[in-house]
Order: structure tokens, then sequence, then C-alpha cells
């Protein structure tokens, strides 16, 4: 068994969806190619989707390319989107395999070459300075220079990263771990998205990074933000790779209130979300996101004597 191989039988492709049973198995098939195979193992975990895209898993279940497989009822109560990292969580939970690619049917992926990239990206994932491997930004966020064509952020995003799932156990353990324990009782202060913003305050703690390869021709990871009909065509075109470049990259503009989608116009953010953004990025940020995490703890003492 070469390397690549080797590692590939070490990944739990990951990801929690709703919706877009349409484009579903075309775009993990890519994800496949994007790794240079079926990984090690593939894990679902839906939303309360209807019942054609539930087809869809099982057929892909049946088939051995979806290896486990959760379905949630619409009406069951976690189906809520303000609730949606249960599902997030449950599915890396899921995951057996020692790392985790976490991705999101509406990201797309694309390769020419790059052949090892995979083998390499779980190398880096030892060094002391690398929280995950990733990419899939809409906009920019801090960033530092890293080895030659990879660049280092504050930042980590689940339509595309690679970590290590004792990596995820520890953050989660770390920033939810009584929240979890409770069976996600009442409300945390990450609210919807609980995992990124977990991912986001360990790096910060740990003085850690996520590593992304800079976007060219002949590697990009998208998010589209694009469902059903319009996702397959988007996904016609990206593959074309018809005006990619505008899309390239977004992490690294000095343009904090541009977020850009690809298949859609860019879209600019107004002025608070602006200075909110700003602040956010500032040590003065940080400071304000452990207060009220400690404000929130406060609470849930005073609830709980």
């Amino acid at each position: 068994m070469s390397g690549q191989a080797s590692k590939l039988s070490e990944v739990s492709l990951v990801s929690a969806n709703f919706g877009n049973g349409l484009a579903y198995r075309e775009i993990l098939l890519d994800w496949f190619n994007f790794l240079g195979g079926k990984p090690g193992e593939v894990v679902v975990v839906d939303g309360g989707s209807d019942r054609q895209t539930q087809k869809v898993y099982l057929e892909l279940y049946q088939k051995g390319l979806i290896d486990k497989l959760q379905l949630i009822p619409p009406h069951h109560p976690d189906n809520n989107k303000e609730r949606c990292f249960i599902q997030e969580y449950t599915a890396g939970m899921l995951a057996s395999n020692p790392y985790i690619l976490w991705f999101k049917i509406d990201t797309l992926p694309y390769r020419e070459g790059h052949e090892d990239w995979l083998e390499k990206a779980i190398a880096d994932l030892d060094r002391d300075d690398v929280f995950a491997v990733g990419g899939a930004f809409n906009r920019t966020y801090p960033h530092f220079d890293a080895p030659p064509g990879w660049y280092f952020t504050a930042a980590c995003t689940i339509n595309f990263s690679l970590m290590k799932r004792s990596t995820f156990v520890a953050v989660m353990e770390e920033f939810a771990g009584e929240y979890i324990a409770s069976g996600f009782q009442g409300e945390h202060e990450f609210g919807r998205f609980l995992l990124e913003e977990a991912f986001s305050a360990y790096m910060e703690r740990h003085k850690t990074y996520t590593l992304c390869k800079i976007e060219d021709p002949t590697w990009t990871v998208f998010h589209t933000n694009a469902q059903d009909e319009y996702l397959q065509q988007v996904r016609r075109r990206y593959l074309a790779r018809e005006e990619i470049k505008t899309f390239m990259n977004p992490c690294l503009s000095s343009d904090i209130s541009q977020f850009l989608y690809y298949g859609k116009e860019p879209i600019k953010s107004g002025m608070l979300k602006k200075v909110q953004m700003a602040f956010g990025n500032t040590k003065a940020g940080s400071y304000w996101r452990q207060f009220k995490k400690s404000l929130l703890t406060e609470k849930a003492s005073d609830r709980n004597p």
C-alpha cells in the first residue's frame, strides 16, 4: 500500500447535511477525487431532509459510499437551524479514524496534480503550531506567513478542514464539555456556530493556527452556499474553471467588508457589520469574548447552585 493510500484509510470524511439531494452523489464523488479515492470511512448526519434526499443517502450507503448514516425526522427538536451544531458535533464523534476531514456538500473541491497533498497535510498536523489544514473561507480573517505556497489563519471552518480526531475531542471538552454532558440543555455562548467558534477559541488559547494552501487554478475549494438545481449549475461552471480567479483566497483579502460565494455577486456587509468584524479581530475583541463567557458561566452557576 502506498503512503497516500495508507493515509487515506486513516481519514473519516464527515458532514452534517440538510437537503441538496440532487447534487449530493456527484459532489461526494468530487470529494473522493480530491482526496485521491474513497477514504477509510464516510460519516453523514442528516438534519431532517426530504424523502428524496434520504433515498440518495440510502443508495450511497447500500453501495458502500457512505459508511455511517444518521437520519433525524423533520419534527425532531434537534432539527432547529439554531441548534444544527448538535448534528455537526454528532458527525465528528461518530468518526472512528485518527483524522477527520470536515466537508459540506455546497463546498466544491478541485485539484489538478498535488497528488501527495493529503500525506503532507497529515504530516503537518504533527507540527506544534498547526491546529488543522483547511480553507474554503468566504471572507478575510487574520492571517500570517507560512512556508511558501501556504498561509496561517486564526480561523477554521467545517466547510473544509482536516484535523486530528483527538484534537476535535479536546476542543469540545475544553469549551463545551459541561454543555454536552447536559444533553445540550439551554444555550451555549457560541450559539449556532458552536464548533467553529470553539475551534477559534482553542487556537487562540493554545497559539495554534489553520494551515491553508494558497489557491490557484490547479487547487481551489469554494463554499458556494448554493442549493438544488442552482448548485448543479454552479458545479458545472466550477469544474469548467469559469470565472474562478475572483473567488480565490478571500481570506487574504484586505477588504474586510466583502463576502465571496462562487456563482454569486460579491456581497458587501454594512458599516456596522464591518466595525464588528474589525473589532472581533483585535485583542480587545478576544477579551470581550472571554468576558461574555465568564458572565454565562456565572449565570449557569446561579441556575445550578
